[in-house]
């Protein structure tokens, strides 16, 4: 048996050959150490667009000739960017598919409280009022107003982190950064489409006299017969 010689050489044709498959089947993973992923690929989606939610309740209430929607929907988002992304894409996604004059998203954590009246305060990770007239909202003085407690929600679903409100000009590069409006799952929609029922609709709230709910610096009353929405309070 014999042996290639410690001389021989790559043809030249060959090695632009090899050299053309290295390219081909490394070159993506190459740059993506020296350049990184973001870079190419653009950063994951929820850093973007949020995460994946379920809807607990949406209710309808009159007040005053206008039509407030309400939706809380809860997810497993532990950072405060994504919860607030999260709530600025569902807001985007209701006020697409649904007729209001203020349109309100209160996000909760998976292990947040049941009842709706416990879903104030320290239960909320992620508000988000939108309304196309502002001027016509009692309180509101801007189309958006958008907060988030920072860090991780406690065992029990409450925020215990510091509380922060976005400025205009960062919720509009958060929304024009969105290639995805996707609204939450839900649970009661699936569950009759299974059947073979239809969507269901946004219910209203009985009596129909409670405001959008609120954290400590929420701008919309959360309690019980409120009939005023505070934007401005902090």
């Amino acid at each position: 048996m014999k042996f290639l010689p410690t001389s021989f050489r790559l043809s030249r044709k060959l090695l632009i050959i090899l050299a053309g498959v290295t390219v081909l089947t490394g070159a993506s993973g190459a740059a993506a150490i020296f350049v990184g992923r973001d870079a190419l690929l653009g950063p994951p989606a929820e850093e973007v667009s949020g995460v994946a939610c379920t809807i607990v309740s949406t209710v309808r209430v009159d007040r005053d000739g206008q039509q407030w929607l309400r939706r809380y929907v809860r997810s497993d988002a532990k950072d405060g960017d994504v919860r607030i992304k999260t709530a600025l894409r569902v807001a985007g996604a209701v006020s697409n598919s649904e007729e209001a004059d203020l349109y309100q998203v209160v996000l909760l954590d998976a292990a947040g409280p049941t009842y709706r009246a416990d879903m104030r305060g320290r239960a909320i990770g992620a508000e988000v009022l939108f309304s196309r007239d502002p001027s016509a909202i009692p309180g509101m003085t801007a189309p958006f107003v958008a907060r988030y407690t920072d860090g991780t929600p406690a065992a029990n679903g409450e925020f215990y982190g510091e509380r922060k409100e976005l400025s205009l000009d960062e919720i509009k590069t958060i929304v024009t950064a969105m290639k995805e409006r996707e609204d939450c799952v839900d649970p009661n929609a699936v569950a009759e489409a299974g059947e073979g029922g239809g969507h269901g609709e946004a219910k209203k709230e009985a009596g129909g006299h409670e405001a959008p709910a609120e954290g400590e610096h929420a701008s919309a009353e959360a309690a019980e017969g409120s009939h005023e929405v505070a934007a401005s309070e902090h």
